[in-house]
């Protein structure tokens, strides 16, 4: 079977591999369609924190169970989240299940762009295989893990529906909060960007407020926008330069989220005193879990939340690298891989 596999920075390689070897609570799934991260990117160009093995978007077909395996079955089409928190440490008891000391140490076998991948039981028992009925496409499936990320931010947030967000940094994640906000019934959005064209897709996409932040008057005219400044900026780019901006464009006691995973080393420098007159709140928002999987996936089932409209660009399995560099260049989208 083919399988892309990282050996170094931005040293990809399509390989063939033998077909994992299931264990009797495990299961085989023959990919059909996996989606292309920014994290993928990352992970090709050398910065990551976490393992790096690629492709975690992955919609499938279960091709084998093994004989303990009693809730699934040969033919189930799935999607399967690579990481599973172990539900009964220190981090999980108090609801940090993304902190969990096991959350990373469990992961698809090769890898998510793979003909066939291996589900560990960790994986299987721990609730991370879901089926998907017909309501959801393979092209909506590919979204359900980043669209349960951004519902974790949400879910964090405590939005009110007044609310004037602001989001800095619009890619796939960018656009999927955009929608996701706007399916909330949020009507004040504003997205940020140094690319036009982004920009200008926001637009189609619904958002009346944009701003490119390479103009001079961009701060003054997000602040003509919000009046105080917004209620809440997503930071949905791994730019420490765009979170740096932002502790300065959010309104007092208003709220910034760090979404977008700044590289390794990176390092923040803001004036202390301002967070803490103006009362800012921070709050990261790292992954996701089954909790808010479910929920994206329930979103993507009522077609209350259309992602599709978000693919750009196709590219055969054989070609994935090419997938890669393309979504490496920022002109695409979404960008995914079939099989």
């Amino acid at each position: 079977m083919k399988s892309l596999l990282l050996f170094g920075q931005r040293d990809a390689r399509i390989i063939e591999k033998e077909i994992p070897i299931i264990g009797p609570n495990e299961i085989l799934v023959r990919m059909k369609m996996c989606g292309i991260c920014g994290t993928d990117v990352e992970k090709y160009q050398g910065n990551f924190s976490t393992p790096p093995i690629l492709g975690h978007e992955p919609v499938g077909i279960i091709e084998e169970i093994g004989k303990n395996v009693s809730n699934l079955k040969i033919g189930d089409r799935v999607f399967v989240h690579h990481h599973v928190p172990c539900r009964v440490c220190y981090y999980c008891l108090r609801g940090d299940f993304t902190m969990c000391d096991f959350f990373t140490q469990v992961n698809l076998d090769p890898c998510g762009l793979s003909e066939f991948f291996r589900v560990p039981e960790r994986i299987v028992n721990f609730g991370g295989v879901f089926k998907l009925n017909q309501n959801i496409t393979d092209e909506k499936g590919i979204f359900i893990e980043p669209l349960a990320c951004c519902i974790r931010a949400i879910n964090k947030l405590n939005i009110q529906i007044s609310d004037k967000i602001l989001i800095i940094g619009v890619g796939p994640v960018g656009y999927l909060f955009l929608l996701l906000l706007k399916s909330m019934g949020i009507a004040d959005i504003a997205c940020a960007d140094i690319n036009q064209k982004r920009l200008d897709f926001a637009n189609k996409l619904g958002c009346e407020n944009t701003f490119n932040l390479k103009s001079e008057n961009s701060i003054e005219d997000i602040f003509k926008w919000s009046k105080y400044g917004p209620d809440l900026v997503i930071v949905s780019t791994s730019s420490v330069e765009a979170l740096k901006n932002s502790i300065g464009i959010v309104r007092k006691g208003g709220k910034v989220c760090i979404f977008g995973n700044p590289k390794k080393g990176d390092m923040l420098t803001v004036e202390a005193s301002k967070i803490f007159l103006n009362e800012i709140k921070i709050i990261p928002s790292y992954s996701t879990t089954e909790y808010e999987i479910a929920q994206a996936i329930y979103l993507l089932e009522k077609n209350i939340v259309k992602p599709e409209i978000l693919i750009t660009h196709k590219f055969k399995l054989d070609n994935a690298i090419d997938a890669i560099i393309e979504a490496e260049k920022g002109e695409a989208i979404k960008v995914i891989v079939y099989n």
